[in-house]
């Protein structure tokens, strides 16, 4: 009896800790997070060693672990709360498959959206979450069915659309998901947007994007695209990155599949529209993108090839699919370069993808120079505003100032050593003075 007393006492703590404390710290560093986090964590863990028959302990311990990004073990708290008998079960049904789409294990996680819409029928995001892990699990038309019942709750939420229509995009009714998308982006701009007015009643009418942000990856696209949104001119695509142009299963899919992601235009709507896919600098063919849109305004972020390198390296980290320390795995591609002879890349290229003159010049033997806009990233993190205002005047619209320029997809992670740092700068150098002389521009990155 007193282990259940004391343990009650530590998941009221850990509760009054996320209430009380976390939620009155704004945004603190990413130490501080971790060590208040930590504390919550251990208040949990102690409540069910001390009472290991205590769902809510599970099911909250699960929450926290979720937020971290730790799916396999919050998923594992989560089924315990199911295990125990928690007396309010939706949440660990609904989280717990949530949990097995994050760990693509779609099969085993389609029974607990079930099971939660048998507690909660009208609830959304089950429903649409359903239709993802049925999707996943190959169940193609079921996923249709369940993403068109979630449009019956007439929802304004854009996702139920826009994942049907990459179900349907799947099956290959390519008309009919251009028509989901086109709602999933009313839906949309309503919201970011609510001044704009589409005009949906010729179902073939398709709108061309103004501007392409095609690079570089982890040198400020996403926090870029954000701010050029805000702007009340400027409408977003149905995603940031289409990545139409560099995938040869998108791009088969026809240039109206495409066009679909941006809202309809029509003349004397004194708006503009584009996205940013920043793999298109290195793996798409810019003469393809010339060929239809030979006006298209092209917007380009460079960063300090080095901190590019790292940033790049400690993502791919995080999303699992590099596994090798950073000095193996830089100094592995400098031998394959070395012994190639020859400068090529693939998706998990490091040092290839900061050679930037490379694909500046490709790309500029095909659009005029003054199509591009080349902008330098520390100066962009510097001054967002400042920057964000010289595109709004290279894209042609009013003068806007945003409130705040929060920064987006920004990630941390420990230094560089000084050695690996001077080795970089000396391999990146005569890249960077070759980029410099062909812009006749310096970007003072050593």
């Amino acid at each position: 009896m007193i282990n259940k007393i004391i343990a009650t006492y530590f998941l009221q703590l850990a509760r009054h800790y996320q209430d009380k404390v976390l939620s009155k710290l704004g945004t603190p560093s990413p130490k501080i997070q971790a060590y208040n986090e930590a504390v919550v964590i251990f208040c949990y863990r102690w409540a069910i060693k001390l009472n290991p028959n205590f769902p809510e302990a599970h099911c909250q311990l699960g929450a926290l672990l979720a937020k971290q990004k730790k799916w396999q073990e919050a998923a594992a708290n989560f089924r315990q709360a199911i295990k125990k008998a928690h007396p309010y079960p939706f949440s660990s049904y609904f989280n717990l498959g949530r949990m097995l789409l994050k760990l693509q294990k779609f099969e085993e996680g389609i029974p607990f959206f079930r099971s939660a819409l048998e507690l909660k029928p009208y609830h959304l995001w089950s429903r649409i979450y359903l239709g993802d892990a049925l999707s996943g699990a190959s169940k193609i038309y079921e996923a249709i069915q369940t993403y068109q019942s979630a449009l019956e709750s007439k929802s304004n939420n854009p996702r139920s659309c826009i994942h049907l229509g990459d179900a349907l995009t799947e099956v290959g009714e390519i008309s009919e998901a251009i028509r989901a998308y086109q709602s999933a982006l009313c839906k949309k701009i309503s919201k970011t947007h609510p001044h704009f007015k589409p005009q949906l009643q010729n179902a073939q009418q398709l709108s061309v994007p103004n501007f392409l942000i095609i690079g570089q990856g982890k040198c400020g696209t996403t926090s870029l695209y954000h701010y050029l949104t805000q702007h009340p001119q400027i409408l977003p695509a149905l995603i940031k990155e289409l990545n139409f142009w560099d995938n040869k299963s998108n791009f088969a899919r026809g240039l109206d599949w495409y066009l679909a992601n941006f809202i309809p235009i029509y003349k004397g709507q004194k708006f503009i529209t584009g996205e940013a896919s920043p793999t298109y600098l290195y793996f798409s063919e810019p003469q393809q993108i010339f060929q239809v849109f030979p006006e298209m305004k092209l917007i380009i972020l460079l960063r300090n090839p080095i901190d590019r390198t790292i940033s790049a390296y400690h993502m791919f980290v995080r999303q699992g699919r590099e596994n090798r320390p950073l000095k193996k795995a830089i100094f592995s591609e400098l031998k394959t370069i070395t012994q190639q002879r020859q400068v090529k890349f693939n998706h998990l290229s490091y040092l290839r993808r900061a050679m930037y003159i490379y694909e500046i010049s490709r790309w500029m033997k095909i659009f005029p120079k003054e199509q591009f806009l080349i902008l330098k990233s520390e100066d962009f993190f510097a001054t967002p505003g400042s920057i964000t205002k010289q595109v709004f005047q290279f894209l042609g619209v009013e003068p806007y100032q945003l409130q705040d320029y929060p920064k987006q997809n920004s990630g941390n992670y420990p230094p560089i050593s000084q050695s690996m740092r001077r080795i970089l700068s000396d391999y990146f150098r005569p890249y960077n003075q070759q980029l410099e002389e062909y812009l006749d521009r310096k970007f003072n990155w050593d």
